[in-house]
């Protein structure tokens, strides 16, 4: 017995020596002994570990890389939304930014964090009692996946942390890859034939999405912290002190960050940090401004989508030319025509581009762009490639004009102008390209959830005549889902069962499944809770919905333009007649729901809880009127 613990204690030991060498060497770039003796502190620990297997901890150095490959991600629910930053592109931008919030907060002193925008993939990471418990991605801002055994592996991301720490400690950083290694990964690809990535950006982001562990070490992924999530009782009052006890606590925060006071000095800093950003070993696509003082956060507070303590600055997109070789018109869910051009290749801050979305057919008027011209291209926010401008110097007299089609080039149809947003669609609401779109859509995670409705299943279902709308969804059997070659019996079935929960899904989801032009998720949650069914929505008018917050005039002309089409009427009758109503649903499995419940609550002898039931009581009773 004592032995054990004479083991335990020195396998406990020989960790906290291990962790602190680790901290030296990635964190504080400061090393104090040879990579043999770390080597051989390490081996000492894992024959310990070996021998006294019952001794081995998840938050062991040893276990960085360890167990067996996932065979999914489990979904992690932020308890802090992780929300985006607004963004700015011009010094009239930031000084904007920083008048408004001075005109909320009256008198009160305020100074500013400066840091760099990292080109990374936003990342949460959850302690509780110092030991790393969940790392998970931002997803959708408010779930991302469980990432835990991957972000393990990343040697600049402590197990345990350090110091006086709080119960709870939940921090947000940025993952990476530096140029050095993404250039060594695809070199190895290469060798391997196997495809190259794009970026150090998507090389990151594909290496946290392995499910083996063991192979997302390999890939050298690196990482800073820059802000809190949930998190007990610092004693920090400002953003400053903040990030210099996350450097105590042993997070890893870039040395770039500054504080100033003035505007002038932020931009000057800019200036002088743009200058040398190329020679950084990591891309940083532009800068963070946020408030120090926390105290004032509460009073900023929010937009619809961000903070308003903090914004982002872009910097100016990199440029290049390349010749426009064709156009392609490719035709989107909604039924929208977007010419995009196929380009001669160009490099673009480290990117090969060969293709550039001309957005439509105004821009191209504008721009006066033609098949065969030199054209400008830049990477917008360092990100979405688009053309810019025409270099007419370069014209030869052989360019040719870009027409507008007549016909849709997918399903042959005619084509309208729609003068309200400028957009050329299809008037086939059955156009084989918006039927596949749509309904991958339509049966996405985000809309209405079907389990077991992917792409390939949606392609076969249709090739099959099968599926024509999303209607037909609902109407499928299962003795015709046993004919096809995907389908046993167990799949046959659990893709009814998907079905089948779909119909019960939130008025906001079934709106975004529905694809109504410029709606994204959030505005459809907006739109479910103001009108509370399709009914009423489909009959408001666009002035009522403008005046919606978060709703904007051209937005407005959008649903009401969409719930006034005959096919939109025809397919919601349709879905009616199935009884998939959303909103106020009148399902029996939840009528009888409702009703079961109403004959249990209130029955409690305690007063309290009668009150509490009472008050339940009442909004049962409502949902069935």
């Amino acid at each position: 017995m004592e032995k054990k613990e004479q083991v335990k204690r020195k396998i406990e030991k020989l960790r906290a020596e291990i962790n602190r060498h680790n901290w030296l060497y990635y964190v504080k770039n400061q090393p104090e002994i040879s990579d043999g003796e770390y080597d051989r502190l390490y081996s000492e620990l894992k024959e310990l570990e070996q021998k006294f297997p019952h001794f081995i901890t998840p938050d062991s150095p040893t276990q960085r890389v360890g167990g067996e490959p996932l065979k999914e991600f489990r979904s992690v629910k932020h308890r802090i939304p992780m929300l985006s930053l607004e963004n700015t592109y011009d010094e009239d931008d930031i000084k904007n930014w920083i008048t408004r919030n001075r005109k909320i907060i009256s008198d009160a002193e305020m100074s500013f964090v400066v840091e760099p925008k990292i080109d990374g993939v936003g990342i949460s990471l959850r302690y509780e009692k110092g030991r790393l418990v969940v790392g998970a991605t931002r997803g959708d801002g408010y779930t991302g996946d469980d990432i835990t055994a991957n972000l393990k592996t990343i040697r600049t991301i402590p197990l345990v942390l350090r110091g006086n720490f709080p119960e709870v400690v939940e921090v947000r950083g940025e993952v990476y890859m530096e140029k050095s290694a993404f250039e060594e990964l695809n070199r190895i690809r290469a060798e391997e034939k196997l495809s190259l990535f794009a970026n150090p950006r998507n090389a990151a982001a594909g290496s946290l999405k392995l499910l083996d562990p063991a192979e997302t070490a390999k890939r050298k992924l690196n990482c800073f912290i820059y802000q809190a999530g949930e998190i007990s009782k610092t004693g920090v009052s400002t953003h400053w002190q903040l990030l210099e006890f996350f450097k105590q606590l042993g997070f890893r925060v870039n040395p770039h960050i500054k504080k100033f006071k003035t505007v002038e000095r932020i931009l000057e800093y800019f200036g002088e940090f743009s200058a040398k950003r190329e020679e950084l070993d990591y891309e940083v696509d532009g800068m963070v401004i946020k408030v120090n003082e926390m105290n004032l956060y509460e009073k900023l507070g929010f937009t619809m989508k961000a903070p308003r303590w903090a914004c982002a600055y872009k910097f100016p997109a990199k440029q290049g030319s390349a010749k426009i070789v064709s156009v392609d018109i490719q035709v989107g869910r909604t039924g929208v025509l977007t010419p995009v051009a196929n380009l001669s290749p160009t490099k673009i801050g480290g990117v090969v581009i060969k293709r550039a979305t001309l957005h439509n057919f105004d821009e191209i008027k504008r721009l006066g762009v033609k098949v065969g011209d030199w054209v400008w291209v830049e990477r917008s926010g360092d990100v979405i490639p688009k053309i810019t401008g025409v270099i007419v110097s370069k014209r030869t007299g052989n360019e040719e004009e870009i027409k507008i089609p007549e016909t849709c080039p997918v399903c042959g149809a005619d084509v309208v102008k729609d003068e309200s947003n400028v957009a050329v669609l299809c008037t086939n609401s059955f156009c084989p390209a918006q039927i596949e779109r749509g309904i991958v859509h339509f049966a996405s995670r985000k809309a209405m959830d079907i389990e077991g409705l992917g792409e390939k299943v949606i392609k076969l279902l249709i090739e099959e005549g099968l599926i024509k709308s999303v209607v037909d969804i609902y109407k499928l059997k299962k003795e015709q889902l046993l004919k096809l070659p995907l389908f046993k019996e167990k799949k046959a079935e659990n893709l009814l069962k998907g079905i089948e929960a779909s119909k019960t899904r939130p008025l906001s989801k079934f709106l975004f499944a529905m694809g109504i032009p410029l709606a994204g998720e959030k505005a459809c949650q907006i739109l479910a809770e103001k009108f509370g069914t399709v009914e009423k929505l489909s009959a408001a008018k666009a002035d009522d919905i403008q005046n919606i917050e978060g709703i904007g005039p051209k937005m407005a002309a959008s649903i009401t333009r969409f719930f006034s089409l005959p096919a939109t009427k025809k397919i919601l009758s349709q879905l009616k007649a199935l009884s998939i109503e959303h909103g106020r649903m009148r399902l029996k499995s939840q009528k009888i729901f409702l009703e079961k419940f109403l004959s249990l609550r209130g029955k409690s002898r305690c007063p309290a809880v009668r009150r509490r039931n009472s008050f339940s009581k009442t909004a049962a009773k409502r949902l069935l009127q």
